[in-house]
């Protein structure tokens, strides 16, 4: 997978994976167009979660992303929160990606918290491939927990999920998971 598809793997993603809202709607025929480039796998599972998301009613969509990211303890977007919860050591590894971001060269403002899976893949999306799978490396466990998780509850989201485990394996990551 060449460095351009990875990007646009990581953005596609990061895009999908934030609240829904209209303009995601309306774009989603633009997106498949987009996807059309990558390779087989990752268009299918990408296809498959818009397939799915237009599949439903748009309340729908949203008490899903609700239910399933916002009250959902083992699937949330945080992910330290799922190795560290609200413990104090979670506030450490807060300060140390924020930290990670600015030696890269990337401000992030104070809407988010460093941890917000959308936030690191856009920041994945804009380094060079080796800094964006040792961050990804960091915290592949919670990356297959959630995945797991979301297969459980039989979420399209999980298709994401899954997108983001093959482009990380294309991308040589070291081959410490399955994406099955």
């Amino acid at each position: 997978m060449n460095h351009e598809h990875t990007t646009l793997s990581y953005q596609v993603i990061s895009y999908l994976l934030r609240y829904p809202n209209q303009q995601i709607v309306s774009t989603l025929g633009e997106l498949k167009q987009v996807i059309n480039s990558l390779d087989d796998e990752i268009k299918q599972e990408l296809v498959q979660f818009m397939d799915s998301i237009e599949s439903i009613s748009f309340d729908n969509w949203i008490n899903h992303y609700i239910e399933i990211f916002d009250f959902g303890r083992q699937t949330s977007l945080y992910i330290t929160y799922l190795k560290l919860g609200e413990q104090r050591e979670r506030g450490l590894e807060l300060l140390k990606l924020k930290k990670y971001y600015e030696a890269h060269g990337f401000d992030i403002t104070d809407e988010e918290l460093p941890d917000y899976l959308p936030l690191i893949l856009e920041f994945c999306a804009n380094v060079p491939k080796e800094t964006s799978s040792e961050l990804l490396n960091m915290h592949i466990e919670s990356l297959e927990f959630t995945r797991k998780k979301l297969s459980e509850n039989n979420s399209p989201y999980v298709h994401l999920f899954n997108t983001l485990l093959i482009t990380m394996k294309n991308n040589k990551f070291p081959p410490l998971y399955k994406t099955q």
